[in-house]
């Protein structure tokens, strides 16, 4: 039997409970969040470890500055994943008013958009445990060039720390790709789609670059893994800038598949319209005397025709896909400039 999906609403991912109690936006938010994770990883290895700050047998320079780094990851996840719900909610309420009324009264609107499956949010707990058991088991990352045990203290703080960290960025592209497309089908319920005034469907591209805007300021931040000798593994590079380019174009496109069928489907009806009006003209005219001014209202539907052929089927102009390659380049270049500064770094300590 399928499991019923989760429905999530705005206040209830544990993430938001935390930043609804937080008085700051939520930038600030996932820095006081990030912060203090610092502070008990400090207290964990003032009594664990080396020393306040100091893991013990990790092969990186400036181990408490790589900790810092992650652990403010982990409040920016958090904090991203906190600004890109409540801007839905707030696309929702601008797109309300354009939806037909059973399907725009009420809180019902939120929990068409708020439903996750209960399968994607267990796979991603377990991609990240992969991923903190991966990191910890680099021989890279160790002194001795090979884990200490599960038990060591660095061992189980790293784990933890990375498998949570990652568990949220993860659970939070799932909420972006699955919310976006949800978000998109409500498309179908905009009472009136117009082929030249887009303004009914704005809010889906808001929301399309709401997505790429947030996440890629993220992922510039994740690139600073790279700019700290042995703090990234070198050979993830290309494999993440594809995977961040893949994720970019499909959290950019799924908002905008639902508008783009809506335009599509009144375009073809429009045509079909206007073609059948201009073979009826063209009867008309054909069979008229030449004295006669029927010909005017033949031209001005070819010349309609041709505007309607003309017209998008998307509900984005060229400043928007402009807009969108930025946040992407912001995103792409910060790895790709990362990349060569650790390589440098690496080349000067040879």
């Amino acid at each position: 039997m399928r499991s019923a999906p989760i429905e999530l609403q705005p206040t209830t991912p544990f993430s938001l409970r935390l930043f609804d109690r937080i008085p700051l936006p939520a930038f600030f938010a996932g820095i006081v969040v990030g912060l203090a994770t610092f502070a008990v990883f400090l207290v964990y290895t003032a009594l664990l470890g080396d020393g306040p700050g100091r893991l013990a047998g990790v092969a990186f320079a400036n181990a408490w500055l790589a900790e810092l780094h992650q652990d403010l990851f982990l409040g920016f996840s958090l904090a991203v994943v906190a600004a890109s719900l409540r801007g839905v909610r707030e696309e929702l309420e601008a797109l309300r008013p354009e939806l037909v009324t059973p399907v725009g009264a009420g809180a019902g609107l939120e929990q068409q958009v708020f439903r996750f499956p209960r399968w994607s949010l267990v796979a991603v707990a377990l991609c990240a445990l992969l991923v903190g058991a991966g990191t910890v088991a680099s021989p890279g990352m160790w002194e001795s060039g090979s884990m200490p045990g599960w038990t060591h203290p660095t061992v189980v703080w790293v784990f933890t720390r990375n498998s949570v960290a990652w568990m949220l960025a993860l659970r939070g592209m799932v909420f972006e790709l699955v919310g976006g497309s949800r978000f998109s089908r409500l498309a179908d319920s905009v009472a009136t789609v117009d082929l030249f005034d887009h303004a009914a469907l704005e809010p889906f591209a808001r929301r399309a670059l709401r997505n790429v805007s947030l996440w890629m300021l993220l992922t510039a931040w994740m690139a600073l893994n790279f700019a700290g000798p042995g703090w990234a593994i070198p050979s993830l590079l290309v494999p993440g800038i594809v995977a961040l380019v893949g994720f970019a174009v499909t959290a950019f496109l799924l908002p905008l598949r639902g508008p783009h069928r809506r335009l599509r489907d009144a375009k073809r009806a429009e045509l079909q319209r206007v073609r059948a009006a201009i073979q009826t003209a063209r009867d008309r005219v054909l069979d008229a005397p030449a004295t006669d001014a029927t010909g005017g209202r033949l031209a001005d539907l070819i010349a309609y025709e041709t505007r309607v052929a003309n017209a998008s089927e998307w509900p984005i102009a060229a400043p928007t896909v402009a807009r969108f390659a930025l946040y992407l380049a912001l995103g792409l270049g910060s790895w790709v400039g990362a990349g060569i500064v650790q390589h440098g770094i690496e080349t000067a300590l040879r």
